[in-house]
């Protein structure tokens, strides 16, 4: 008798540790990350490293956006200003996204990117991209902050 309900606690103790709640917080975040992401998002802000950075340019500031949607298709927009009369829209950058625990996986024009996602709600995604921004053959900090339009 001792010795069943000695086996019993051990397959119960085995069980309770093998169902950790923790497996279960990254597949609740993917999903829930991937619901919260669908939509425009307006760029905000950005860094290099810990800097503030400016844009490129007051049209990709002002006009450009990303559009994450529902079927895993990836766009951004691009303005630029050709003419020097004000901002146009130009061909847009497509491709796929998905999101895998607090990594955002994008291509974008047949480049892929791993994105790890600070910040995601309603209304803020802020995440960190491991690039080499000024192309000097060092890898460089860079956040993007948008704003969900």
């Amino acid at each position: 008798m001792k010795t069943s309900k000695l086996l019993c606690i051990i397959i119960i103790s085995i069980f309770t540790y093998s169902c950790n709640s923790d497996d279960d917080d990254s597949n609740s975040n993917s999903q829930n990350y991937s619901e919260l992401i669908i939509g425009e998002w307006g760029f905000t802000s950005q860094t290099l490293n810990g800097n503030n950075i400016d844009f490129d340019d007051e049209c990709q500031q002002n006009n450009e956006y990303q559009i994450y949607s529902s079927n895993g298709i990836y766009e951004q927009t691009e303005f630029e200003n050709l003419t020097g009369n004000g901002c146009e829209q130009v061909s847009s950058s497509n491709g796929t996204w998905m999101i895998d625990d607090n990594i955002l996986n994008f291509t974008q024009n047949g480049d892929s990117y791993s994105a790890e996602i600070l910040e995601l709600n309603e209304s803020i995604l802020r995440y960190k991209l491991s690039i080499d921004y000024d192309e000097d053959g060092n890898l460089d900090q860079f956040t993007q902050t948008l704003t969900k339009l």
